[in-house]
C-alpha cells in the first residue's frame, strides 16, 4: 500500500503548506521519468557502491592513513571566487593565518586565478570537476597533498553556486561562509580563533527543541520519530553533558529565544520545526525566509492566512546581546540555511522550475549567529531548499536516526565537527535537490 507524504515548509503569506501531500507511489513515478545527468549519476553510483561495500571505510574520505583530527594531515583550504574582495581576504586574514599554522604544509589559499572561475554573464560556471582538474587532483578519495580534505567556500551563492558546493561535498568536507558585511567576516573569523585558542566552552549542556503543530502531519512526524526520539537517546550515552527536552507544549518562540542566546544558551542546540517560505519578491524573503516556526504558531486548519513574526524566530529576533559564542546550531527546517533561485523540488516532484527568489542566497539567521558581534556561534547546520522526512524515516522500516547520533556524538568527542547525514532522496542525487547542508564552520565533514 502507498503512502501519503507530507512535506515541511509554511507558506508565511497563507498559512498553507509549501508543497500539498502527494502519494509515494506518484512521487516515485514522477521521479523516474525526469531527464538525468548521465556523467554526474555515474560518478555517484560509482561512490555509493563503494561507500555500501563491506569493505568501505566508515564514511567516503581521504586517503588511508589521514588523520582527520590533524590539520597537518588531512589539510585544511579556502577557495575564494576568482576576484574576490581583497576586504574579505583581509578580514578573515587571522583564521588563515591560524589555519596555517596547523595545517603547515598542507594549507592552500585559492585566490585569483586559483579560486573558483565564474563568468554569470556567459552562463559559465565552473564544475567540480573542472576546479579539481586544475589542482591535479581527479576523481576518487581526497589527497591531501594536491588538495586539503578540508575545504572552507567563502562566497554568496551566485559566485560560488551550490551546485558546485554540493558536487565538491562527493569527495571533500565542505563549508560555507557568506557575510553582508566585512564586519561579519571579521566577527566570525575573531570568535573561531579565540574560541580555539581560548578552549572556550559554553559547558556541556545539550538543547533539543521539537515543535508539533495541531493538526500538522510534517511536526508530529519530526517531533516523534526524530527530535524526541534523539532527545531521549542522548542521556544514556552522553557522559557528563545535560540534555535539555523543549519538546511540544514548551517549544515557543520565547523559550527559543532562550536558548538562541539567552540565559539558557547551550553548546548544542539542535531544532525540528517547519521554516518560513515567502514569495518571490516578497519584502520579507531575504530576512526571515527559513526562520523557524514555532509552537505558537495554532497549526494549518486553524491558521489559513498570512503568519506573523510572533509565531517565527527570525535573525532580528537575536539580540545585540546574545550569548551564542561557541554555540553549535544543527537545524532541520526548510530553508533554515539558504535558498536556491530556482525551485529544485517541484521541478523534481510536480514538474514546475520556477524562479523562488531573485537570485541564490544564504539565509540571514545563520548570517547573524556566525557573525555576531558580542562573539559568533561555531557552526550553524542546516538545509539549502526543503527539507525531506525521508531524512529520518524510510517507510516501514521506520525510524532512521543513526546518521543522526553519529553526527551529534562527533561533536562532542572533539573540535572538528564531522557529519554523515545520509538522507534518501529521490534518485540518490543530492545535486538535483540542492539540499545541502550548506552553512557550515570551516572545519566541516557534511554529507547528504
Amino acid at each position: 500500500m502507498s503512502e501519503q507524504l507530507f512535506f515541511n515548509g509554511i507558506n508565511a503569506t497563507t498559512g498553507e503548506p509549501l508543497l500539498p501531500p502527494i502519494d509515494s507511489e506518484l512521487l516515485a513515478n514522477l521521479i523516474s521519468k525526469q531527464e538525468r545527468d548521465a556523467a554526474q549519476e555515474k560518478e555517484l553510483t560509482e561512490w555509493w557502491n563503494q561507500y555500501a561495500s563491506p569493505n568501505a571505510p566508515q564514511f567516503m574520505a581521504a586517503k588511508e592513513g589521514t588523520d582527520y583530527l590533524d590539520l597537518s594531515s588531512a589539510g585544511w583550504g579556502v577557495i575564494f571566487p576568482y576576484d574576490a574582495d581583497d576586504g574579505i581576504i583581509a578580514a578573515l586574514r587571522p583564521l588563515l593565518d591560524w589555519r596555517k599554522s596547523q595545517a603547515g604544509e598542507r594549507y592552500r589559499e585559492y585566490t585569483g586565478p586559483e579560486g573558483y572561475r565564474y563568468k554569470p554573464a556567459d552562463g559559465m560556471f565552473e564544475s567540480k570537476n573542472d576546479w579539481l582538474v586544475r589542482h591535479g587532483m581527479g576523481p576518487g578519495p581526497a589527497d591531501p597533498e594536491k588538495v586539503p580534505y578540508y575545504l572552507l567556500l567563502v562566497g554568496n551563492p551566485d559566485t560560488i553556486p551550490y551546485r558546485f558546493q554540493t558536487q565538491l561535498d562527493v569527495q571533500y568536507a565542505v563549508g560555507r561562509i557568506y557575510f553582508d558585511t566585512l564586519e561579519g567576516y571579521a566577527n566570525y573569523a575573531k570568535s573561531v580563533v579565540a574560541a580555539e585558542k581560548e578552549k572556550l566552552s559554553l559547558g556541556k549542556q545539550a538543547a533539543f527543541f521539537g515543535v508539533a503543530n495541531p493538526d500538522d502531519q510534517a511536526t508530529n512526524m519530526s517531533i516523534t520519530q526524530l527530535v524526541g526520539p534523539l532527545a531521549k537517546k542522548m542521556p544514556g550515552e552522553t557522559e557528563g553533558w545535560q540534555i535539555e527536552s523543549v519538546l511540544r507544549e514548551q517549544a515557543t518562540k520565547a523559550e527559543l529565544a532562550g536558548l538562541l542566546g539567552g540565559e539558557k544558551a547551550p553548546a548544542l542546540l539542535f531544532t525540528a520545526s517547519h521554516g518560513m517560505g515567502f514569495p518571490n519578491g516578497h519584502e520579507l524573503q531575504l530576512s526571515d525566509q527559513g526562520g523557524l516556526l514555532c509552537q505558537d504558531w495554532p497549526g494549518p486548519n486553524q491558521w489559513r492566512k498570512p503568519i506573523g513574526k510572533d509565531f517565527y524566530f527570525a535573525a532580528d529576533d537575536l539580540g545585540e546581546d546574545a550569548n551564542v559564542h561557541g554555540l553549535v546550531a544543527f537545524v532541520f527546517a526548510c530553508y533554515g540555511a539558504g535558498t536556491p533561485q530556482m525551485d529544485e523540488f517541484s521541478r523534481i516532484a510536480f514538474k514546475r522550475r520556477e524562479a523562488i527568489a531573485a537570485n541564490n542566497f544564504v539565509a540571514k539567521l545563520p548570517q547573524c549567529l556566525l557573525g555576531h558581534p558580542k562573539g559568533g556561534a561555531l557552526a550553524f547546520i542546516g538545509h539549502v531548499e526543503r527539507a525531506w522526512g525521508y531524512s529520518f524515516a524510510w517507510g516501514k522500516a521506520g525510524m532512521q536516526l543513526a546518521v543522526f547520533e553519529s553526527a551529534l556524538k562527533r561533536r562532542r568527542r572533539g573540535s572538528v565537527i564531522r557529519l554523515e547525514i545520509e538522507a534518501a532522496m529521490p534518485e540518490g542525487l543530492r545535486q538535483l535537490v540542492a539540499e545541502a547542508l550548506a552553512v557550515t564552520p570551516d572545519v566541516a565533514e557534511v554529507r547528504v
